[in-house]
Formats: structure tokens, sequence, C-alpha cells
């Protein structure tokens, strides 16, 4: 198809199925059918993206591309805007159909992608089905390329504008009907509860052997180190960036002497209440440990119910005592992305982070994002109880900061203020995390004080504290990577309390 011109005076433009408005911005645009040769070429698509389409059963419908992009200046003329206050493209997609949903995934010029749903006029989601059309409210600007590409973990379409609508059946084959219980069923299916080894060998692969009885054995012989990953992930890609010969570290340690293990558990889905019912129910009976335990994110909500909570859980004849938690960028004073008016937003984040710091398990992050976007876009909402604990006035958190007690635990925290240096993502984390929603510094998904700072609980604010700072660019995902935390780490992890 011919490039079509858009009119930055507003006026509706078809670019092959879709209709575009575009106020204040001047470009050309080309449509690509779905399953065109040359449509992924345009995309710039990974592997790891493809799969996860495949694997979540969403299928691109069409693919716009908009190059050549500026911006014009209107005066005065009044546009409609994005839900904050950001001028706006409009996109009118045909409906995929009654027994089908939709989402359109943009990436602007700089590589930032938010996961953007059908609206209303009054910018709220349409759940209703049977017209022709639907409508999409998209942030306009022009981003600023940066000078280095470098790689992507999800899309590399650098210097252009890419819309992409894909659309998924409502009754999906691995998760059911799209509803408020999908992501349950699919992170039930896709992602069990286990108890897993954490070896130099294993503890970047997925496939590891059950702990058996012998195993059980060791772990109770002496101080133990648990790691707990955080949300929409898994051991081994939670920790997949520590160096082999840190972990051998870890395991040579005269304290453990090789008595480390990791508890994978579901995030989305279910609370940390919920995750300490299985961990407490599938211990085996009798065994006492006494652990250290090293947790990121939301898992350093699990940890603490751990310590601050483990009694009002039935134990039986299991006992556990815990020594020391070191929390790595954990919501201790919540997330407000959890909120359900921000839950777009949590997801651009987690794609955002993939995107421009791609590591192990893309493919397996990607699939938890992309079920989280199906609920959304059907209006679905429950079923998030994982995500909602991490709610700042949910009921969870409030009740765990006002009645939690750490106890004789020695508590240790590491967090970060992150501001981005490529261009396009700082102009996103600026404008839309910092200026509408966190309003104070934060990793891109948690605020940096809330790791720390007192927050009810009797083990806070915690004193021994490390903020990296902006210009030490550690965000959310990324601090085990860093040799600097993983020095703090392992200092921590020394110390005589």
């Amino acid at each position: 198809m011919m490039p079509v011109e858009l009119n930055p005076y507003g006026n509706p433009v078809e670019v092959g199925r879709l209709i575009i408005s575009s106020p204040g911005l001047q470009g050309m645009a080309i449509h690509y059918d779905s399953g065109a040769a040359d449509m992924r070429g345009a995309e710039q698509t990974t592997d790891a993206f493809e799969q996860a389409l495949r694997n979540m059963e969403v299928v691109a419908q069409e693919t716009v591309e908009i190059f050549d992009t500026r911006e014009v200046d209107l005066g005065d003329v009044s546009t409609r805007s994005t839900h904050y206050d950001e001028p706006a493209l409009i996109i009118q997609v045909p409906d995929a159909g009654d027994e089908w949903g939709q989402v359109l995934m943009y990436t602007d010029e700089s590589g930032v992608i938010t996961w953007n749903f059908p609206q209303d006029e009054n910018n709220q989601v349409d759940t209703t089905r049977g017209a022709q059309t639907r409508t999409y409210v998209i942030r306009r600007y022009v981003a600023e390329t940066p000078a280095e590409t470098g790689s992507r973990g999800v899309i590399g379409a650098i210097g252009k504008k890419i819309l992409k609508v894909l659309a998924f059946k409502l009754l999906d084959p691995i998760g059911g009907a799209v509803a408020d219980y999908f992501v349950s069923r699919w992170e039930n299916n896709k992602r069990p509860y286990r108890f897993r080894p954490f070896t130099p060998i294993n503890y970047q692969q997925s496939v590891v052997p059950a702990l058996d009885d012998s195993d059980w054995a060791t772990l109770s012989s002496g101080r133990a180190l648990l790691m707990i990953h955080g949300t929409n992930s898994r051991t081994h890609i939670a920790f997949h960036a520590l160096p082999q010969t840190y972990v051998q570290a870890l395991h040579n340690n005269n304290t453990y002497e090789g008595r480390v293990f990791a508890f994978d558990h579901l995030t989305l889905s279910e609370d940390p209440r919920q995750n300490i019912d299985w961990f407490f129910s599938n211990l085996p009976e009798g065994i006492h440990l006494d652990v250290d335990i090293i947790c990121h994110s939301r898992g350093g909500l699990v940890a603490r119910m751990l310590s601050e909570k483990q009694d009002s859980f039935s134990r039986g004849n299991r006992s556990l005592t815990i020594n020391k938690i070191v929390f790595v960028a954990v919501p201790n004073s919540g997330t407000i992305l959890s909120d359900a008016i921000y839950m777009g937003d949590f997801i651009d984040s987690y794609t955002n982070l993939l995107n421009f710091f791609p590591d192990n398990g893309v493919t397996e992050s990607l699939e938890g994002i992309i079920g989280i976007a199906k609920q959304l876009a059907v209006g679905a909402l429950g079923g998030l109880d994982g995500l909602q604990s991490m709610h700042p006035e949910g009921k969870f958190l409030k009740e765990l900061n006002t009645s939690g007690t750490a106890g004789s635990t020695n508590y240790y925290a590491l967090s970060s203020n992150y501001e981005p240096q490529e261009p396009g993502l700082k102009a996103y984390a600026a404008d839309r995390l910092m200026d509408k929603i966190f309003k104070q510094d934060n990793d891109l998904v948690v605020p940096t004080a809330g790791v720390y700072c007192t927050n009810g609980s009797s083990g806070f604010p915690i004193e021994n504290h490390i903020v990296y700072t902006a210009q030490e660019g550690i965000p959310h995902t990324g601090f085990f990577g860093q040799d600097k935390a993983q020095v703090q780490i392992m200092n921590w992890l020394a110390e005589n309390v």
C-alpha cells in the first residue's frame, strides 16, 4: 500500500482499515495487513514478542507505521486529549467481532511502548459489544529519538510510530473466558507454586528438580538462604543477572554452607497471605527452618508475612525463624500503579523495562503482561489480588502496615531514584510517572522512599538502607546485575547480629 499523508488540522484520514485523526501532527502513514511479508520488518518485533503473542493466543490484525513526523502549532484549536491531558491521536479501528477482544499497542519514535484500550467519550474503557468500530486515544508527541538505539527486548522500530492492533478470542483455550479470573487460570497453569533449588548450576534454569527429603534435611540442618522473586516473575527470571561466581559465593558462605533455595509463587492473582498459606501447607511436616531472605519487589511483602504475621497461619508442627531480610525495591508502602485506574500504566512500565533492559525470560514476562492487558481490555478488574495487594490504601497493605510486628528479624533495604537517560523513556517517566502518577522519586515501579520509610509496621523505618541516585542509574528490575548492589547484599548477609 502507498503511504498516506496525515492531516495536521485533525481531518480524519483513511489508512488501510484505520481512520486516523492527527491534530497537530504532520507525517506519512502506511498500512500493513495481517500476515503481510513486510509487516514484521516494519515493526522490528523480536522472536520473544512474537512467541508471547502466540502463547497467549493473540493475533496481529494490522499494523500502521507513521514516519517523517513533525508537530504543527495549531494555536488555540481545541482537540481531544488523553486521560493525562496529553495531545492525542484518535484512531478508529474496525471491531474484531463479538467473539473477540481488542487492544492497541503503540510504540513511539524513541521505543517507548504503551498498551491502549478502546475508550468512550469520557476516556473510560469502552466494554460495550456490537459497535462497528473501536476508538483509541493515544499520546501524540513526537518523541526524541536516541542517538544510540541499542538492543530492544520487544520492538526495535526506532524513529517512527508503530500502531499494532491486536485481537484475542474472548474464550481462550489456555485461560478460559477472558473475565475476572482469566489471569488466575493462566498463572496457575503456567507458573504454579513450588519450592525449588537455587544452585550455581540451575539458578538461571526454569526446569529444575523438585526438592526431596534429603534436600529438606540439608536445608534444616543450619541457617539457609531463601530467595523470593517479585511481580510477574519467577526465580530464574528475577535473579538471572547474578553472576554464577556470586551464587557460588552464597553457597560457600560459612553461614549457609550450600543451603540456598527459592520460592516460586503466584504474584498476579493471589495476595501474599495466600502465598504464605501455600508455603506453610507445603513445608514438610516436622521441619524447622532458620533462614535469611533476599527478596525483590512484591516478594518483599511475602517475606514480611513470614516475619511479621506467621503466627496467624496454621503451621502444624512446622516452624520458621527469620534472622535477616534484604528488601530490594520492595513496595513496603505500596505503589499507586496497582490502583485499578493506573493498571494500564503498570503494564506499560513493565513492558518498557523489558524493552529497554531485555533480560532472561522476556517471553514469560510478556505473557503475564498480555494476560493483564486482555482483562483490562474487557473491563475485568477482579482476580488481580496479587497486584492490588500493593495498593497503598488497599486492605491488604493497610492491615500489614498497622499490625505487623518484625520481632527480632533484622531488616535491610536497597532502593533507587531512577531517572532514565534514554530521551524517550526519560520524557515518558517525567511527564507521566513523575508528574501525573507518583509525584515523588521512584524506580519506574516503586516510590524510592517507600522501600524503607515509616509505614506503621514495627520494623520501619529501616535504618540500614541504601538509596541509589539518579546518576547511578538502577531501574526497578536492574539491581541484581549491579556490582555495588551485589557487594552490599553480601556485606549485610555477613553481619553478625
